[in-house]
């Protein structure tokens, strides 16, 4: 791919810097967004994870019991992987458990809390 290279000048002295067209398979991933935010993140090595505020216990702990989308990258025959976590199942999960904590509050009966305490 050829380079361009583009002048800036900044006050007394021009700046060169080159710029490449984007390619296609970066511009997709980099458009596999929901509304600005990644859909797919991994656990935090310590605290919590930044757009859910859950530890990664917590992590492990709801999409073992389902309440979210998660999956394990790695080769066949290897024990140890990359576990990817669904952004959006995961503040939809939130979404359900604020409507229960709000149903419980306004004194109507909840039967199906869905995992949320």
């Amino acid at each position: 791919m050829p380079t361009k290279t583009k002048t800036e000048n900044t006050g007394n002295q021009a700046q060169q810097s080159n710029t490449r067209p984007v390619p296609a398979k970066a511009r997709e991933l980099l458009s596999d967004q929901s509304n600005g935010l990644p859909v797919w993140i991994r656990s935090p090595k310590q605290g919590v994870e930044y757009y859910s505020g859950f530890s990664r216990a917590k992590l492990y702990e709801g999409a073992g019991k389902g309440h979210f989308r998660s999956v394990s990258i790695r080769q066949p025959g290897q024990v140890k992987g990359t576990r990817l976590f669904h952004l959006q199942s995961l503040l939809d999960f939130i979404a359900r458990c604020e409507r229960v904590a709000s149903d419980a509050n306004a004194g109507e009966t909840v039967t199906a809390t869905g995992g949320c305490e």
